[in-house]
């Protein structure tokens, strides 16, 4: 398979629907996306117009008290259909009470009031995946060279081309509070990140320093980027020789959750790497969470369920990057729990409300709608904490959990107001009861000293408790990287597409393949939902029980 397209490609053009201030964010967004793809290429839902947005009556405090917090509006507990009432986090961090009135419960009285009678009460977002050290370049752009395997673009394995200027680590602490605070003024709260800084995010992998879970208890994540020790670039097609695996015993020692890169491309020897992973090397249990899982088939998504697994999809980089994403509609049939993460900026995202557009657009466009907005919404709270083993201390709003909350002006008072967000529509966010942004008035209200933001007009307020560190440091190492944030309606500078393409599928959907996966719908054996075919598959679609139908649309791909 060529990866080049040898004749140039048009490019996006798209329109610019609202203007951003400055202190970090961008007056203009990109004419095109990394790879250039041509308009006709398919649908790229995230990029279309946003939800209808109309005025909304924003946040007022209501009563300024003396301890604890309460918030009033569209509660989204996790737990059934979204609540008119509010949610009541005490002196201690934790949640109190959550419903329609919480007036009965002991402190209440002397706690500051926030209504929010336009917007979503949400748990606090969680990143499930981020190399959060290495946010240190924006989007690289690949044009329409897709890979197999990600040592391909890592290393040149296999003579594909490497990635021209792969990101660098760092340990500058205002760089990585910079990639922080991005993910703040998305709505997140907690990460399974690469590196982190304190006062910020909790960073449920920081086992280096576990000060930075931010009070929560528990073993942190065996975050592992390379658990077959493969970073010289090794591909095995057969066999599980790799040069280093990962010993059980270090992976689940502490009791943590596992989370391992494994299978991130779409040629056998991505495949290989699982077959070892829940093989011999004994990897896959109750404890993992697969991070990427692209090159995967019928059989080794029933054994990730059989193990009761978990995944941490990120379909931004896998689209961008392999021009394929992990088969997410067989995972939810065999019933897979899903989480969400950005990857890096790289490839990635640069907040999750950008990474829920992107799941959210190839989930219209190319999976049937195969996923709820309730679903989605998941992947990046509740799931995100079920992968990370932190799901008893937060990622639902319910009496006893940690008081992580993100607020949300929305055109519906329900889960969709959290995915079509944009940074402006973030009104506030707590971690334990701590504010950490939102709009000024109730930052002032809950922080006596924080640092203004402007922010699409909005005015804004910061709270960076990361050791000498300020707002300002991190707008100046943010300047020369990549913005902190862009407006609603906006596509984020070079941001990589969402939208699937390689040269076996580059027209995309059209008239004769109404899910773009190059395979017409008169053959397609899943006609509805994207099914390419894959170097891992030979010359056929994915079909485990050679039935006809294609086991991302197979309710029983195995029998």
């Amino acid at each position: 398979m060529s990866l080049l397209r040898l004749a140039p490609l048009p490019i996006l053009s798209f329109l610019l629907i609202a203007s951003c201030g400055g202190h970090g964010g961008s007056s203009s967004s990109s004419p095109e996306n990394d790879a250039g793809i041509p308009a006709d290429a398919g649908a790229d839902a995230e990029d279309a117009a946003p939800d209808a947005m109309p005025p909304t009556v924003p946040c007022t405090v209501a009563h300024q008290g003396s301890g604890g917090v309460v918030v009033q509006g569209t509660v989204l507990t996790g737990a059934g259909a979204p609540l008119t009432g509010e949610i009541f986090i005490d002196g201690t961090g934790k949640i109190a009470c959550v419903a329609a009135s919480c007036a009965a419960t002991a402190g209440y009285a002397t706690a500051t009031a926030i209504t929010c009678p336009d917007a979503v009460i949400s748990p606090g977002l969680i990143n499930a995946h981020d190399h959060t050290e290495y946010d240190t370049t924006g989007p690289i752009a690949h044009g329409t060279t897709r890979w197999d395997h990600r040592n391909g673009w890592r290393t040149g394995a296999g003579g594909e081309p490497k990635l021209a200027g792969s990101p660098q680590k760092t340990a500058d602490p205002k760089i990585v509070a910079a990639a922080e605070l991005r993910f703040v003024m998305g709505g997140a709260t907690s990460i399974i990140g690469s590196g982190g800084v304190g006062g910020l995010l909790r960073n449920l992998a920081s086992y280096k320093d576990p000060t930075q879970l931010e009070g929560l208890t528990g073993p942190t994540v065996f975050f592992d980027t390379f658990p077959l020790g493969d970073a010289n670039g090794t591909e095995l097609t057969s066999g599980c020789a790799y040069p280093k695996p990962r010993p059980p015993s270090t992976a689940f020692g502490s009791g943590s959750s596992y989370a391992a890169h494994v299978s991130e491309g779409i040629n056998t020897a991505a495949e290989n790497e699982f077959l070892c992973v829940s093989g011999s090397l004994g990897l896959l249990t109750e404890q993992t969470a697969i991070i990427h899982g692209v090159g995967l088939n019928a059989a080794d998504v029933a054994a990730i369920a059989a193990a009761k697994a978990k995944v941490i999809w990120s379909p931004r980089t896998n689209l961008s990057l392999y021009g394929n994403t992990a088969p997410v509609t067989l995972m939810k049939a065999e019933g897979v729990t899903l989480a969400l993460g950005t990857d890096w900026l790289a490839s990635g995202s640069m907040n999750m409300l950008r990474e829920l557009a992107c799941a959210d657009g190839f989930n219209q466009a190319y999976l049937a709608k195969t996923f709820s907005d309730e679903e989605l919404w998941r992947m990046a709270t509740k799931n995100a904490a079920v992968a990370a083993k932190f799901d008893a201390e937060i990622g639902e709003l319910k009496t006893g959990m940690f008081g992580d909350v993100a607020v949300f002006s929305g055109a519906t008072k329900d889960w969709r107001a959290v995915i079509t967000a944009g940074v402006e529509d973030v009104r506030l966010v707590l971690r334990g009861g701590k504010v950490l942004y939102g709009d000024a008035d109730l930052v002032a209200a809950l922080a006596p000293s924080c640092a203004a933001l402007d922010v699409c007009g909005v005015p804004k307020q910061v709270c960076i408790d990361t050791p000498g560190v300020t707002l300002a440091d991190v707008q100046a190492a943010a300047q020369p990287i990549y913005p902190l944030f862009f407006c609603r309606g906006m596509v984020p500078t070079n941001e990589p597409s969402c939208v699937p393409y390689r040269d076996t599928y580059p027209a995309g959907i059209t008239a004769t393949d109404k899910d773009g996966d190059g395979v017409d719908d008169t053959k397609d054996d899943c006609a509805g939902i994207f099914n390419p075919v894959r170097p891992m598959d030979g010359t056929t679609q994915a079909d485990g029980d050679k039935d006809g139908q294609g086991d991302v649309c197979d309710a029983t791909p195995l029998k």
